[in-house]
């Protein structure tokens, strides 16, 4: 015999534990016998209520197990499976009244056998997938999945990749993938705690944070009758940051593409420099002036490395503010039109937005990004002590980029324009400073805010505006 006894710090000195010592502290009142009543009505309505669940389904699954069990068999089945399903057909020999038994049974017994052995040594493995944190949108990336055969029988004939082969669904929508990877691949034997590697590429077509699919895995043993198709869940995220923008697009791309380079231009044109120190040559740095005293003294080419002090950092205020689409007195084909036109308008500011951070940041500018769909504490503001964010995260955050009111737009632009003083900054917005949701901003810019507006592409027939950039 055991007891367990255990001490609650949060009760009160004079006050004991458990239920016995809660009557003998005070009396017991009827409310207590009343409250005490309707907490285990509550418990049996809830115990009732599960387990009329439970039936529901279990009964829901007995009575669909045939339709269940014909679409098993209907997805399972190879060409070497039907062939003596149509074999097993022919024995009943309908032409002279009586089937051929032994033909017959060796095809039932081969049906029934191959489908039980299938399924018997239908493989178990255990996966880890390697791949980079982040992607450009309709670009391959390297992935590498690592597979484990965790039993204890070997897994046999197996057909390992991304895609689902064999396997065609009624609706051709859901057939329509987001993604495209290398091809599946063949194995023949895979042992008990032996691993494969799968080496391949993937390639997602839409920026976003993705999860990645099922990693799909296929056994036809024995003599490739039937399929044992496995579908193992990777729980894996990546991002897909927004193709960047190139001049070959389009006119307004070109003109737009040219005066964000001016615009980073002007930033480090005829800005003074002043000297920092010395560094040791490296094959490929550029150089300003040797300082031959130190490479006399030293015996080793010596640099001096100067920079310039009058622009510490600048900022990149990406406003994804977009107006809601209007559904009223619109036919379907209209309102799907509309969604996509501004799908593609988001879209293309996030291409703009990555063209133009790598275009600041080659400039050796310290570069802060702010996008409004975040909260205004995650606005970063940075100086010249403290490190810069790099290319990839602030790419990263342009994948998870989503539309946002443009009111609360107009609210973080504020907050964040007042928060980075007098630094120079660029804004990009899908909204021109005239317009009704911008009205009030456009007065109150500061001097070193620039404010640009993405335009969506020219259509054939009008002729290709350049001014583009609002100067406030």
């Amino acid at each position: 015999m055991s007891a367990d006894v255990s001490v609650n710090p949060s009760a009160a000195p004079g006050e004991a534990i458990g239920g016995q010592g809660r009557s003998a502290g005070r009396a017991m009142r009827p409310e207590d016998d009343r409250d005490r009543g309707d907490r285990l009505t509550v418990a049996a309505g809830r115990n009732w209520s599960r387990g009329a669940r439970r039936v529901l389904h279990g009964l829901a699954r007995t009575l669909t197990a045939p339709i269940r069990a014909y679409l098993s068999l209907r997805r399972s089945m190879t060409v070497a499976s039907v062939s003596v399903l149509l074999a097993l057909f022919m024995t009943l020999n309908v032409i002279w009244g009586f089937p051929w038994n032994g033909m017959m049974g060796a095809a039932v017994g081969l049906l029934v056998v191959g489908f039980a052995i299938n399924r018997i040594m239908c493989p178990r493995l255990k996966m880890s997938v390697s791949l980079p944190r982040s992607a450009v949108a309709g670009q391959p990336f390297s992935v590498n999945v690592r597979l484990t055969n965790a039993r204890m029988l070997p897994a046999l004939n197996l057909r390992v990749g991304w895609h689902r082969e064999g396997v065609r669904d009624i609706v051709p929508r859901r057939s329509v993938t987001a993604w495209d990877a290398s091809p599946p691949v063949s194995l023949d034997l895979l042992r008990s705690g032996d691993q494969m590697q799968w080496h391949g590429a993937m390639r997602f077509h839409d920026r976003g944070v993705h999860v990645l699919p099922d990693f799909q895995v296929a056994s036809t043993f024995p003599f490739f009758l039937f399929h044992c198709r496995r579908g193992m869940a990777a729980d894996t995220q990546i991002a897909i940051t927004p193709a960047p923008a190139r001049d070959d697009d389009d006119s307004t791309t070109r003109a737009l593409l040219a005066a964000i380079g001016d615009w980073a231009q002007q930033l480090v044109a005829g800005a003074p420099v002043e000297y920092v120190g010395n560094r040791e040559y490296e094959v490929g740095i550029p150089v300003r002036r040797w300082d031959f005293a130190s490479w006399a003294r030293l015996g080793r080419p010596i640099v001096r490395e100067y920079q310039s002090p009058s622009i510490q950092a600048v900022t990149l205020i990406v406003d994804t503010s977009q107006r809601p689409i209007d559904d009223r007195s619109a036919s379907r084909a209209q309102l799907k039109q509309r969604k996509l036109e501004a799908e593609a308008l988001f879209e293309r500011l996030m291409s703009v937005t990555a063209t133009a951070i790598v275009e600041i940041t080659s400039r050796r500018v310290q570069l802060n990004l702010c996008l409004t769909h975040e909260t205004v504490g995650e606005l970063p503001t940075r100086s010249l002590a403290q490190p810069t964010e790099d290319v990839e995260r602030m790419l990263v955050r342009l994948a998870a980029a989503t539309p946002v009111d443009p009111l609360v737009g107009e609210e973080r632009l504020r907050e964040a324009i007042q928060s980075i003083r007098s630094q120079p900054t660029l804004i990009f917005s899908m909204l021109d400073l005239g317009d009704q949701e911008r009205a009030g901003l456009a007065g109150t810019l500061p001097g070193h805010v620039t404010y640009m507006r993405i335009r969506p592409p020219k259509r054939k027939g009008h002729d290709a505006q350049s001014g583009d950039a609002d100067d406030r």
